[in-house]
């Protein structure tokens, strides 16, 4: 009797410890994957922000699976597909599962003309289980189901589960089961505009630069020696007399920057009339 349950104690202690070193063994597994999709968030929000031409754009997915979007001049061969990591020139970013990730991105963000405006008012295509105004959606597909028996391939039902592979713009996620084992991370689209209006605001006020600024509200200053009027119907030019409207870029000459029909300016009058700085 007192073998026997020795025996069964050794093997509870087996089993309790087995058990125990599978869930350390998954919980590494999913820190090496929550890493990296951080990383690929990072480095999108980053791209979006100093974009030189269309500042809160992104790049297209990778369908071809070399790390290099896939699009012409910004349109997209696909708005899903792995994340593009040599063209946003990092190390190549797997999941603890040793995939590459992937990526979904709003059509209304892509680098391209007939996407304008970008603005932080702009209403996005991409949901993530029921929220709106996702920017992009970074994707672990984990090892693959039951049903997904032809990797390696660049077919988005053997990597994405359920109604992540359906081809719309509607994305999900939850906890893992024998049908589901997707891992997301949404960029909403605060996340990206939180850091594109910082950038923004900076080109419009113009930079620090020896000899005078070459652009923005201190190259017209420092040329004219007052501010510039708002522009009232949108042609970028400023309009005397009008201390509220639109910017008026095209007197700026913000060469970095798109027009920005979106932005508003207030100016004193005193400013922008005399050019009188105030005693404080």
């Amino acid at each position: 009797m007192l073998i026997f349950m020795l025996f069964i104690f050794l093997v509870a202690t087996s089993w309790i410890l087995g058990q125990s070193g599978g869930t350390s063994a998954r919980n590494q597994l999913d820190k090496a994957t929550a890493t990296t999709m951080a990383q690929a968030k990072e480095a999108l929000i980053g791209r979006a922000a100093t974009d030189a031409n269309r500042p809160g754009s992104l790049t297209c997915p990778d369908v071809s699976n070399d790390g290099v979007a896939d699009g012409v001049a910004g349109n997209c061969t696909s708005f899903i597909g792995r994340f593009p990591w040599k063209t946003l020139d990092l190390p190549e970013l797997l999941d603890g599962n040793g995939e590459r990730l992937w990526y979904a991105l709003s059509p209304g963000l892509r680098d391209n003309p007939a996407a304008q405006p970008i603005n932080p008012q702009k209403a996005l295509e991409l949901t993530l289980d029921g929220t709106t105004n996702i920017a992009a959606i970074i994707f672990s597909p984990g090892p693959p189901l039951a049903n997904q028996n032809s990797r390696p391939s660049n077919a988005v039902a053997d990597y994405l589960d359920g109604s992540n592979n359906d081809g719309d713009n509607t994305y999900v996620s939850g906890p893992p089961s024998a049908t589901f084992n997707d891992k997301a991370l949404a960029i909403t689209r605060d996340d990206i505009f939180r850091n594109v209006n910082k950038r923004v605001l900076a080109e419009i006020r113009g930079p620090d630069a020896p000899g005078g600024p070459s652009y923005g509200l201190r190259r017209y200053y420092n040329d004219f020696g007052n501010f510039p009027w708002a522009d009232s119907n949108n042609d970028g030019i400023a309009d005397v007399g009008t201390s509220s409207g639109n910017l008026p870029y095209n007197d700026l000459e913000l060469k970095a920057l798109p027009p920005l029909p979106s932005i508003h300016l207030a100016v004193s009058e005193r400013l922008a009339a005399t050019g009188q700085l105030p005693a404080t």
